[in-house]
Parts: structure tokens; sequence; C-alpha cells
């Protein structure tokens, strides 16, 4: 079945390995893929509903492939069966059902496209409607034809049914399963996420896999009420420890970690760029001082001048890998940094 998983840019690598690690669980062939900044293209073996279990992913999306010159011919009569019958099984094997069709294309107003809407919309009975579940695009093809693509769930799978509560400057759920498969899952390992924010890093860490702990503080009372809320609307509160501390202080009896995940304030919908500076220094002295020796720190941040000023200082800090992604209109980099044996 051609199918295509949409990502975040700059993350495909990693969505590519999770999809592989589904297959090999489920006694499948490990599919050829076709991988660009923003897509995983393939054709998956087994039922579309297994891939519904990704969470480095925006979205799948059912693919057909046809070979004509414009897009036009899609209403003739073997093309549009082939569409019709394949939106009606897509919409019958969903978890949860459609509500509504939605067809996206350059010059979608046109008279062939609005046709092949009211003719999709008819064979699913289901309503055209601007917000539809049922997301239609139609594109050219990449050496020839065009493509038609469904999305297989009514909404992203990185919309997370556990997001209950919202913080300004919150982190994208796929994009934060990433973040955490990138730094690596270990059973073994003391996890801690300072600035805490409504929890998206460290729920996400602990639906991957158990921890020999789970940590999480932030400054505001309110930010550590919303991460309880998702956290228990995740079921995973029972293996969480949170607090309300500063990410900048440590005091002597602190614990120290094996992996700190942390999404500071990039100074645009959270903090400034002026109280940024002093912020981020402070937090990596402190996070050098929670980190053991050898330990990994993530960090997400849009202050890329400044964190990489930081770092070239004497921080206890090096950047053993990093990437940039696209997330909400920036462009943050993700930085994994393994902690010195330095005195901080």
């Amino acid at each position: 079945m051609p199918v295509e998983l949409a990502v975040a840019p700059g993350l495909a690598d990693l969505a590519l390995n999770e999809l592989r690690e589904i297959a090999r669980r489920s006694g499948l062939p490990i599919p050829a893929a076709v991988m660009s900044d923003d897509a995983v293209a393939l054709d998956w073996p087994g039922e579309v509903r297994s891939l519904h279990a990704l969470r480095t992913v925006q979205y799948v999306s059912r693919v057909w492939r046809f070979e004509v010159p414009r897009p036009k011919a899609l209403l003739g009569d073997a093309a549009l069966r082939e569409l019709s019958e394949g939106l009606v099984e897509l919409s019958a094997a969903g978890e949860a059902g459609f509500s509504g069709l939605r067809l996206s294309a350059a010059g979608r107003d046109s008279s062939v496209m609005q046709r092949l809407a009211l003719a999709l919309a008819e064979s699913t009975g289901l309503p055209l409607r601007e917000d539809g579940d049922l997301l239609v695009r139609v594109r050219p093809g990449a050496a020839s034809g065009w493509e038609v693509l469904a999305r297989t769930t009514p909404r992203p799978l990185s919309v997370r049914a556990w997001r209950v509560c919202d913080r300004p400057g919150g982190l994208d759920a796929g994009v934060a399963a990433a973040l955490v498969r990138w730094a690596g899952v270990r059973d073994e390992e003391r996890v801690c996420n300072p600035m805490l924010g409504s929890g998206t890093l460290l729920i996400e860490r602990a639906v991957a896999g158990p921890a020999a702990c789970l940590h999480g503080f932030d400054v505001d009372p309110e930010a550590l009420r919303c991460a309880e809320r998702n956290a228990s609307a995740a079921a995973v509160l029972a293996r969480l420890r949170l607090w309300q501390g500063d990410a900048t202080e440590v005091a002597p009896e602190h614990e120290r970690y094996h992996l700190l995940l942390v999404d500071p304030p990039w100074g645009d919908a959270v903090g400034d760029p002026q109280a940024n500076a002093a912020l981020y220094a402070g937090l990596l002295r402190a996070s050098a001082r929670r980190c053991l020796s050898g330990g990994r720190m993530v960090l997400v941040t849009q202050e890329v001048r400044l964190i990489e000023r930081l770092l070239s200082e004497r921080s206890g800090w090096v950047v053993r890998q990093q990437r940039r992604v696209w997330h909400g209109g920036h462009r943050p980099v993700c930085l994994l940094l393994e902690r010195l044996p330095l005195a901080v």
C-alpha cells in the first residue's frame, strides 16, 4: 500500500527509524523508502492502522498515483472509481469516523477540482466542508502524472489526545517524540525536564519507555498544573515526580541525572531576547551541575547565536550532534550536548 509520512522538516530520518522498528515488531519486511526533508514515502506491507502508532510523524496519508497528463483525467470512470473505493475503505477502517471531506490542491476553486471534490464527497457520503477532517490533496507526481493523498486519521497524529492543556510556546508533540528518540531511550537512566512547561518532552519520554526516574519542574505553578493535567490524560502521571523550582538554581542536595530535556523560552511567545541572555547562561551552569559526567542534554531553541556563544565559553558542555527543524514558522536548532568532566 503506497503511503506517505509527513514529518517536521529536519526529522525524516528519525521517523524512518521508528517506522522500521514497527515493521520489525510486526514481523513485516522492512520496506524501501524514499526520504525527503519533510516526508517519507514507501509501500507499506501491513495495515494502515498499524502506522498510527508512529509518534514522530505529523500524519500518515494513503497515496494513489495516476499516469494522466491533467487533473481532469481523474474524473474518468477508472480513476474516479479507484479513488472512491479507496476513500470509502479508508473511512470504514478508521478508529474514529470522519465528519466531512476537504480537498486541497493548487487551483482548488477551478471547475475540475470542484467537480472532483463533489464526486468524492458523494461517493463517501461525507459533506464538503472547509474544516473537513478527511483531508484529500491533489498534486503533480514527482516524475510524471498526478497523485492523490488522503490523510488516514481525522486529525494529525501529532495532535495528541492527552493534550488537554496548552501553554504559550509549547513544543509540538511529534517533534518532542523525535528528539526523545534522538537522545536515546534507556531503561536505567535518570531523566529530568527543567522548564517543564506543559510537560510535552517529559510525557513523550514517559510514553517512549521505562526509566529509573522521570522528574520535571518549572518556576511557574500554572505550568505545573498544566503538565499534571496532560500527564494524567496520558496515563503517565503516577510515573512522574513534578515540583516547583528554578532551572537556573541548584540546591546543595540536588539529584543528578543521565539525561536532561530542555525547551527554554525562545523570546517570542514566551520571554524576550534580553532576558534570555542571563536565563540561558544560568540554565547551562545549573544543568551542568544536575547532569552526571558523560550525561546528555537535549536543548531546543531559536536563540541560535546566544547558545552558540555561551557554549563556546566554559560552559561544561560539548555539542555532540545538532540539527535544524521547522517548527511553527521557526527554525530552531536542536542540540545534543554531552556533560564534560569540568568544575562548573
